[in-house]
């Protein structure tokens, strides 16, 4: 009787082994066919999109604007340092010793401003940067919105950036239905 029970204790255990294995292969059939290519992806390009858009024609001219001011104040920075190098050459002979130490150090006190200028507003990070992100967020918002709707409408699980995508079926570009979601 004590061998019937091993043997029944292993029959059972080996119906619950091979339930769970079966349990366990059914759950993973579905991730198993999203993985081969029931996920609908599609592709959108993005620069295009960009480019259809008035806001971003208007944060482009903003920009430049702004550009083009603080370049006119950088400028006159330069203009400013270049007289005074200029004077600084003429005065310099009749010049102490004293005073041709101060003039050289206000002139390279002037020229580190203008380098400072310069990398505050058009350096990495700069205001000019800084300020193309408060421009572009709302912009990239309103485009990353206008995806989602045509994405949930035409039932594509994941969207990619057509400059990502190496080959695609041209059939999954969604771009003129996101441009058309934005007007």
């Amino acid at each position: 009787m004590k061998m019937m029970s091993r043997n029944s204790a292993f029959t059972s255990l080996s119906r619950t082994m091979i339930i769970a294995v079966i349990l366990s292969f059914l759950a993973a059939v579905p991730g198993a066919q999203a993985a081969t290519g029931e996920q609908k992806t599609g592709v959108v390009d993005v620069a295009k999109v960009l480019n259809q858009m008035p806001e971003k024609k208007k944060a482009d001219n903003i920009l430049k604007a702004t550009g083009t001011q603080w370049e006119k104040g950088l400028d006159n920075l330069k203009k400013s340092f270049q007289t005074a190098a200029a004077s600084y050459e003429k005065q310099k002979s009749s010049l102490s010793k004293a005073a041709r130490e101060q003039k050289e150090k206000d002139l390279s006190l002037k020229y580190q401003g203008i380098q400072k200028y310069q990398m505050e507003k058009f350096g990495p990070g700069g205001a000019l940067d800084k300020k193309k992100a408060e421009l572009f967020a709302p912009i990239r918002q309103k485009i990353l919105n206008a995806v989602k709707a045509v994405a949930a409408k035409e039932g594509f699980s994941v969207i990619i950036d057509k400059q990502a995508m190496v080959y695609g079926n041209p059939s999954a570009d969604i771009t003129f239905k996101v441009i058309s979601q934005l007007k």
